[in-house]
């Protein structure tokens, strides 16, 4: 079972776009599995005003494309295990995004405000409100 660190994102996970729900899920099954541990997720939708308080770029957490994982007690090696996985996994191609340094991807290590695993989907999967 996965965590929340804030109730509000245990209800708002279930309105994020359905293939990111089953792109997190995998990935919790498999660092359950692999590393016995349980994400924790600390941020899925956002308001406008949260993404300039974070200085995000993106729209995708407003627009119920993005969900962040707390990885503050999680070893480095595993959250490289976890990012590899998912970022390689084939019948996720089509949900990469063109990240701004070119690289198409799911998933990061983003050192913000807090470090966490970004995971996040194309543009094209955005759930216009």
């Amino acid at each position: 079972m996965m965590k929340f660190k804030h109730k509000k994102d245990m209800s708002l996970f279930f309105t994020l776009h359905p293939a990111l729900i089953l792109i997190i899920s995998d990935l919790n099954l498999y660092a359950k599995n692999k590393h016995g541990i349980e994400l924790v997720i600390t941020q899925t939708v956002s308001t406008q005003e949260q993404d300039k308080k974070f200085g995000r770029v993106s729209k995708a957490h407003q627009l119920n494309a993005a969900c962040d994982i707390r990885t503050k007690d999680i070893d480095a090696f595993v959250v490289s295990d976890l990012i590899e996985y998912i970022n390689n996994k084939p019948e996720y191609k089509e949900y990469h995004y063109l990240s701004n340094s070119g690289v198409k991807r799911l998933a990061y290590y983003h050192i913000g405000t807090e470090e966490h695993l970004h995971v996040a989907l194309h543009s094209k999967y955005f759930i216009d409100k």
